[in-house]
């Protein structure tokens, strides 16, 4: 067995050991989001605490799903990297289905940043919930930083799936 082939073979086993791994995993984290989360909407429309029944159920609600969302945004591009996995797997490291699905995971995860950083707590100081203030944490810097990196890989991959396409396309 050549190093190439010896290699890919291991790449292949990895993505796949990853895959099973994230299949295992993705059901536990949305149960870690999505619990929490009903839990606070049931509690806050049933037995609201003193800021959420000034505002009133309904808009204590949208407040409450507001500040899941980054979180929720975070999941999905965990999920969205399943696919690149099922990918790598089968051997093929450079598809479109894969750079896409790198793209895709870098944007929900941009998307959780940006939610996280601005657009939440802007949007649920101005429903009238607790006021705007700017935190930054280091967990903050690992989702952008995460962002960042799928972004880029999936650039890169898409332009070389291109070229290789293209490539494909003059022999025949």
């Amino acid at each position: 067995m050549s190093d190439e082939t010896l290699l890919v073979t291991t790449a292949r086993n990895q993505a796949g050991q990853m895959r099973s791994l994230s299949e295992v995993l993705i059901p536990i984290l949305l149960a870690a989001i999505c619990l929490p989360l009903i839990g606070d909407v049931y509690l806050t429309a049933t037995d609201p605490a003193p800021w959420a029944s000034e505002l009133g159920a309904p808009l204590a609600v949208v407040v409450k799903l507001i500040g899941y969302a980054p979180a929720l945004c975070a999941a999905a591009a965990v999920v969205a990297l399943r696919a690149v996995f099922v990918e790598y797997q089968a051997g093929r490291f450079l598809s479109a289905r894969a750079s896409k699905a790198f793209k895709r995971a870098g944007l929900f995860a941009l998307a959780a940043f940006l939610l996280e950083i601005f657009i939440a707590p802007i949007a649920i100081s101005l429903l009238g919930g607790p006021a705007f203030s700017w935190r930054f944490d280091p967990l903050d810097i690992a989702l952008m930083a995460f962002s960042i990196f799928v972004l880029m890989i999936g650039g890169v991959l898409e332009a070389v799936a291109a070229s290789l396409k293209a490539e494909n396309d003059e022999i025949v």
